[in-house]
């Protein structure tokens, strides 16, 4: 499929799908608490497709993965936000409790089928997006701190984020189906279950410059690794890199949780802050918790913060 077609086609959805019902409505990034919103489109049930269900993304090459629709419990108890206090305190000095209190209270979320990025994007991605002429570049205070074509972009503010994934025909995860997409209906604790396992993922271990480097772990990587290092992590809908690695920037803007049962929630309608998920090669065992929260300003961008897209278009619309 020709790229004007793909626009076309992705064009096409978004009137059909316009004006349908949306959902009701800290940690930090430096192991600190994590703007204009692009359109969230209504996700749809798409029944004949089942889970391990692949395609590829024509435009950037990115394999996206199937999610099927269901309900799930979102975020944490007081027994999970008191075991995250306790794991933090284990490796690191900055710890408070209200970093994990905005994880409460736990609610019922419904989330309708989607596809989700396999991996984070990668910078040989992203390049594309910038030889389109779509896309701004990316800086980082070093420019070695940017990796090679395989390892996640990073340094991508949110604004930046949101419009490359316009430009894959795509938009940002919100934050219920990054949750629901990480953890899945069974409420695992991280992507590939309840135990910490420094193996499986990339966060602050032995290689780390950092004093909350956990020094019984080698990852291999002193900060980003390439997408994909650690299948063995894979969420159970099959995508990698959701514990570690690099944040990935959600849809949503930062605001408390409702006790409400709710069904596709896009978040607060304003806000001053966005939400990002999943920890980094730079946060510790408790802050790649699936639950795990934080936010930051849409314009900001580090070296440890970049992105992975979703869809909600039907069957054949991601076939080359």
């Amino acid at each position: 499929m020709d790229q004007l077609k793909w626009f076309f086609i992705v064009g096409l959805i978004a009137l059909v799908t316009a004006g349908c019902n949306s959902g009701d409505k800290s940690p930090d990034i430096d192991a600190i608490p994590i703007d204009e919103s692009p359109e969230v489109a209504t996700v749809q049930s798409i029944p004949e497709l089942t889970l391990g269900d692949s395609q590829v993304r024509p435009v950037d090459g990115m394999v996206v993965v199937f999610v099927p629709g269901g309900e799930f419990v979102m975020g944490s108890d007081g027994d999970e936000v008191d075991y995250a206090l306790q794991l933090c305190l284990a490796y690191d000095t900055n710890c408070n409790l209200r970093y994990f209190a905005i994880e409460q209270p736990q609610h019922t979320v419904q989330v309708s089928s989607f596809w989700l990025d396999r991996t984070e994007v990668t910078d040989d991605q992203y390049q594309r997006c910038l030889d389109a002429e779509v896309c701004e570049e990316l800086s980082c205070q070093d420019a070695d701190e940017l990796g090679d074509s395989d390892m996640p972009a990073v340094c991508v503010t949110w604004n930046q984020a949101a419009t490359f994934c316009a430009w894959a025909g795509s938009r940002l995860p919100t934050e219920a189906e990054w949750e629901y997409g990480a953890r899945g209906t069974d409420g695992r604790r991280y992507p590939w279950g309840d135990e910490i396992d420094g193996h499986l993922l990339n966060y602050c271990d032995a290689n780390c410059e950092l004093n909350k480097r956990d020094d019984e772990v080698d990852d291999g990587y002193a900060r980003t690794a390439p997408v994909g290092s650690y299948p063995d992590g894979a969420s159970w809908i099959g995508a990698v890199d959701m514990a570690g690695n690099v944040w990935e920037w959600t849809a949503d803007w930062y605001g408390p949780y409702t006790s409400e049962q709710q069904v596709n929630p896009l978040g607060p309608e304003s806000g001053g802050r966005r939400v990002a998920r999943g920890g980094s090669w730079h946060t510790s065992a408790d802050h790649v918790r699936s639950a795990l929260r934080t936010y930051s300003e849409p314009d900001r961008s580090l070296n440890h913060v970049g992105f992975r897209c979703a869809t909600s278009l039907l069957p054949g619309d991601l076939s080359p």
